[in-house]
């Protein structure tokens, strides 16, 4: 998987450039030269000290040699890269607490609020750049593990739906999300204040078309390198023809969309986070702050939008197999 995690860093560090320039920041400015090298070198002590070295390493080997592996080597890479993932998590979450502590505790002495706030927003960074990278090729290994343990050609069967049940499932639909949107604007309205003559939730002020690519063509070229882009779509598809699915199908379409949830969720925070470092950075101007941290926060509010959108979906393919 040595190509996938190439090109993986590729898309990422190609994204992370292009967003920090558009919001007017550098990227090198969540290059910490110790705290980035002690995250990465506390990880690989973990990963040393669980057991999983071996089976972690085994990212690092050509395609060929990956699908040569058995079943129980991929089920291995597959465990170690899920505890890599958790232990990344604790490590960056530990230490964006601590300075955390360390901001709010010397919140009147201006010269060390900036080298606090930037390993507060760097640790979550790093979270999500590294973590993007091992849910890709997380993705990856699970469709080999998948058709590996899969003895069947599976081939969905249409349920057949009659117009009147498609009609109220579309008014259903329509009712429902209605009523979310409605609540959510009370939410709102009713627990936030806003004395501005802009309002973040309007038309004109969601629509961003470099938020808009930010969370979009990443993520779905990460999707892509994992290899469940086309599982993706096919499982839109399984939902809106009603598809019956054999077990495999099923585990393929939840694994393409639980990877995609996860990767746009930690996009949304690695971009949003670099636009915030560089607000940080061009503080001259303090009327606009309130726009620019709504602007820079949209590929945060885009991703949350979109694996809301995904959930019912992700459930609905639960409910669409055989064995269920």
């Amino acid at each position: 998987m040595i190509i996938e995690l190439f090109l993986s860093l590729i898309v990422l560090c190609f994204t992370a450039t292009i967003c920090s320039l558009f919001s007017g920041g550098f990227v090198w400015e969540f290059i910490e030269p110790v705290l980035l090298p002690g995250v990465v070198a506390i990880l690989a002590l973990m990963i040393v000290i669980s057991g999983y070295g071996k089976s972690f390493l085994k990212i690092f080997s050509s395609s060929k040699k990956i699908k040569e592996t058995d079943l129980s080597g991929l089920k291995k890479t597959e465990t170690a890269l899920s505890y890599v993932f958790k232990c990344l998590g604790l490590i960056c979450f530990f230490f964006m607490i601590i300075a955390g502590i360390y901001f709010y505790l010397n919140f009147f002495d201006t010269q060390t609020l900036g080298p606090n706030l930037a390993t507060i927003f760097c640790s979550l960074y790093y979270f999500a750049f590294f973590g993007m990278i091992f849910l890709t090729l997380k993705g990856k290994l699970r469709i080999q593990i998948i058709n590996f343990m899969s003895d069947e050609v599976g081939t969905e069967t249409i349920i057949p739906i009659s117009k009147n049940q498609k009609i109220l499932s579309v008014i259903k639909c329509i009712i429902s999300i209605a009523l979310i949107i409605g609540l959510y604007y009370l939410i709102v309205c009713t627990s936030t204040a806003n004395n501005k003559d802009i309002n973040p939730l309007s038309f004109d002020y969601l629509i961003d078309l470099p938020g808009l690519m930010y969370i979009f063509i990443p993520p779905f070229l990460l999707l892509a390198i994992s290899g469940n882009f086309k599982h993706f779509f096919r499982a839109l598809k399984f939902v809106a023809k009603n598809s019956r699915l054999s077990v495999s199908q099923k585990a393929i379409s939840l694994n393409s969309i639980q990877t995609l949830q996860m990767i746009l969720l930690l996009d949304g925070i690695m971009c949003t986070l670099g636009g915030y470092m560089a607000i940080m950075v061009n503080l001259e101007d303090k009327s606009a702050l309130g726009i620019n941290f709504m602007l820079v926060s949209l590929p945060m509010i885009y991703a949350l939008l979109i694996d809301l959108i995904l959930l019912p979906i992700e459930s609905k393919i639960s409910l669409l197999c055989d064995a269920e």
